[in-house]
């Protein structure tokens, strides 16, 4: 029988005792691009700014929040980025891009080995894109509308299994319409919950499910739930993969994204059998504390005397920036509705009494900052994958695919039926002449061995799964997915698409830095052992060692070598792109505008 937690990835009565605080992420080079960001913090105004000249080209200040977003995430953790930071990582693009100027105009982009570096990257990445642009961002829209309200709902939960017999979901659907009809005569919602609801929580919340928004719960439930208006109850029961469900709307209303917290706990006081003892005098003893903290004296300094809360003591009982649902319900009801600065209490949880102050709340941001949070969330839901799925069934039967029987039974005369892929190298197992055997075709296309060799090197799906028919069947239609859509790709004249060329340029660009860098920067690292041995004596004291008696003595040369190599390498090839860097300098000159680099992030 499901529980809430089975509707939603978060459990109500969760409770934070510590402050959530972002890793920092370090500063790094800009390498490969794999993917394109869609996010962009300014208006157009600004983000054609001029930030950097680079001989005849320019950076604009777009471009550089675009790329910045990159390495720290989010707008939220690039706005309170220090100019110093922002400026370190701005010379670090303006290398990368000096390196990638140099590298175009002496053509090294014509290389053989890039280009067909290149272009299995759009054969890649080509199906990804048409996917997000004919799926994703449609879905992901409708998801951020659903998502700038929260709502608040009751069901009433039959259980019905997903392949229950007939007669089962007669019962269970007579079981709903008995209910509706008790409702539409009046029925208490809450009443009617305990006494028919199979959701284990029912007792304690009388089918309450409260807050929650667009993406927490299964398709189905959610729909229904933002098609009503508060007050009402479904008249018809919805189906789900847990069962069938009486819905009841109770509260619509603005969302907000997180709230900013502090608090002081006073813990109940219980005996050895864990009974509690005192609880008038817990309660006194919290009563005091807010009245003090009303009355104007120090929150901080109140933390610091009184909470009995070590996780957040330290943070002067900052729970950090919380989302709905994170807090134990009591306190989390309070932190949302009360306003920024005031302070509530005593509020009761299950783990005591506490005094809550709010500094602060963040509102849902625009579609563009949230974008790719609700991208990346919509993609990991079986929404998705149905989607998806039905997206490629209709390309299927659009270009005519079909599987051809002789190139299924040749597939079935490799493969052993109680064996799995994992058994088998399958490269080396069918022959050159193998490989070009078609499996399936569709209009202007085919399917050949080789590729579901490709395919089954990057998809791990099938690595321990019986090579049944009905295995090799899914890996053949798996493996023609990409061909296929890369086949609508090119009708859909992706490739002028703005976003697309922004992809593929990153990542030629990615290809370009690193060819420069480990053909000119590297390969004129040389070391001899003379360099080696210098380098050694000057700086013995790097290299120590415990000897058997404890005592740290220096490592002999023979054994520090390898370290030795690698430092020196690094000093040299570090001493090798700078004089490389400066010389493109001198040919391209550069200038920045750092009176541009402080508007950055800023709304």
């Amino acid at each position: 029988m499901p529980k809430i937690v089975d509707y939603f990835p978060e459990n109500q009565n969760i409770y934070i005792l510590s402050m959530n605080k972002l890793n920092t992420l370090k500063m790094y080079g800009i390498l490969l691009v794999l993917a394109f960001i869609t996010l962009s913090a300014v208006n157009c105004g600004r983000a054609n700014k001029t930030l950097v000249e680079i001989g005849d080209e320019k950076i604009t200040l777009g471009e550089f929040e675009k790329q910045y977003l990159k390495t720290v995430g989010s707008v939220d953790s690039a706005k309170i980025k220090t100019l110093e930071e922002k400026k370190q990582f701005l010379n670090l693009y303006i290398n990368f891009r000096l390196k990638v100027k140099d590298a175009r105009e002496r053509g090294l982009l014509n290389n053989p080995e890039i280009q067909k570096d290149i272009e299995e990257y759009k054969r890649n990445y080509s199906p990804t894109y048409l996917v997000d642009k004919e799926i994703v961002r449609e879905k992901v829209e409708e998801l951020y509308d659903k998502r700038k309200d929260e709502v608040r709902a009751s069901h009433i939960l039959i259980n019905l299994p997903e392949n229950a017999p007939p007669q089962d979901s007669i019962t269970a659907y007579q079981t709903a319409d008995s209910i509706i009809q008790k409702l539409d005569k009046g029925g208490d919602f809450g009443e009617l919950a305990i006494q028919y609801s199979m959701d284990r929580t029912v007792k304690s919340n009388r089918g309450d499910l409260y807050y929650f928004t667009a993406g927490m719960t299964v398709p189905e439930f959610e729909d229904a739930v933002y098609a009503m208006k508060v007050g009402e109850f479904s008249k018809k029961p919805i189906r789900t993969m847990f069962g069938l469900h009486i819905i009841k709307l109770t509260d619509r209303k603005p969302r907000t994204e997180s709230v900013r917290v502090s608090h002081i706990l006073i813990q109940d006081k219980r005996d050895s059998l864990g009974n509690m003892i005192d609880s008038a005098g817990t309660y006194q003893k919290a009563l005091d504390i807010y009245n003090r903290a009303k009355k104007g004296d120090s929150f901080e300094a109140l933390v610091q005397e009184f909470t009995e809360d070590m996780g957040s003591k330290a943070s002067n009982g900052d729970l950090g920036n919380v989302e709905r649902r994170r807090l134990a319900q009591p306190l989390d009801s309070v932190s949302f509705v009360m306003s920024v600065g005031d302070i509530a209490g005593p509020v009761r949880s299950p783990y005591g009494w506490h005094i809550v102050k709010k500094f602060g709340e963040k509102k849902v941001g625009s579609l563009e900052k949230e974008f790719e949070s609700i991208k990346n969330e919509y993609k990991k839901t079986k929404n998705y994958k149905d989607d998806y799925a039905k997206f490629v069934e209709t390309l299927k039967q659009k270009y005519s695919y079909k599987i051809l029987d002789e190139g299924l039974n040749f597939l079935r005369s490799k493969f052993d039926t109680v064996k799995t892929i994992s058994d088998y190298n399958v490269d080396s197992l069918f022959s050159p002449q193998d490989k070009e055997v078609v499996l399936a075709s569709y209009d202007g296309g085919q399917v050949k061995v080789i590729d579901i060799i490709n395919h089954l090197n990057v998809n791990r799906d099938y690595s321990r799964m019986a090579l049944t028919l009905q295995t090799i069947t899914s890996i053949i239609n798996s493996s023609s997915e990409s061909p296929i859509l890369n086949k609508k790709a090119v009708e859909s004249g992706i490739e002028d698409d703005d976003e697309y060329i922004a992809s593929i340029t990153d990542y030629e660009n990615g290809l370009l830095v690193f060819r420069i860098d480990q053909d000119e920067l590297w390969s004129k690292v040389k070391l001899s052992d003379n360099d080696l041995l210098s380098f050694y004596e000057s700086n013995k004291s790097k290299y120590v060692k415990n000897d058997s008696t404890g005592a740290q003595v220096v490592k002999p040369f023979d054994e520090a070598k390898p370290e030795i190599s690698n430092e020196l390498q690094q000093l040299k090839y570090k001493d090798s792109e700078k004089a490389y860097l400066e010389s493109l300098r001198q040919k391209y000159p550069v200038v920045m505008h750092e009176d541009i680099l402080n508007e950055a992030f800023k709304d």
